[in-house]
């Protein structure tokens, strides 16, 4: 009788997702996961909220599957994109999801999330994204860099 029941494309989602947690707490200066996670999620959904619809879904098919859930939870399309132009637009717009305790300054927050991004994501995805946004909120967004082959995440039962 088989006694793991666990289904291996969850599994994966589930490591591949703590492991943009833990990239991105660093890159937060080791923020505790779950705030980590709670100022992701805003700064996914800040970027999410400013591009235009089909870009959004592009950028969303390369995340994990687990952060794709929480990237579309409460989204409206027909009210996207957003009309944020300034980096203090941007800043605004999460502390104001983040309010009741910020882990982290909005701007680091939002910082980290673009590092992250340029870490994880394919670079022409990442050109696409950073070529829709205005010209202040391109210059907060570092150019990614050639990415450098990261090793795959074991799957479960293979080691």
């Amino acid at each position: 009788m088989q006694t793991n029941r666990t289904i291996d494309a969850f599994e994966t989602t589930l490591q591949a997702t703590h492991q943009w947690i833990r990239d991105y707490a660093d890159n937060l200066g080791q923020l505790h996961p779950p705030l980590a996670y709670r100022c992701l999620r805003t700064a996914l959904h800040a970027i999410r909220d400013r591009l235009p619809v089909s870009e959004a879904v592009a950028l969303a098919a390369q995340l994990p599957m687990l952060l794709r859930g929480a990237y579309y939870e409460g989204w409206v399309p027909g009210h996207t994109p957003h009309a944020m132009r300034t980096p203090d637009e941007l800043y605004d717009r999460v502390s104001k999801e983040l309010s009741g305790g910020l882990a982290a300054a909005p701007r680091d927050v939002m910082l980290a999330a673009f590092e992250l991004l340029n870490q994880h994501i394919d670079e022409g995805e990442i050109r696409k994204v950073r070529h829709l946004l205005p010209e202040e909120l391109r210059r907060i967004w570092p150019e990614p860099l050639p990415h450098i082959a990261r090793p795959p995440i074991e799957q479960p039962g293979t080691a």
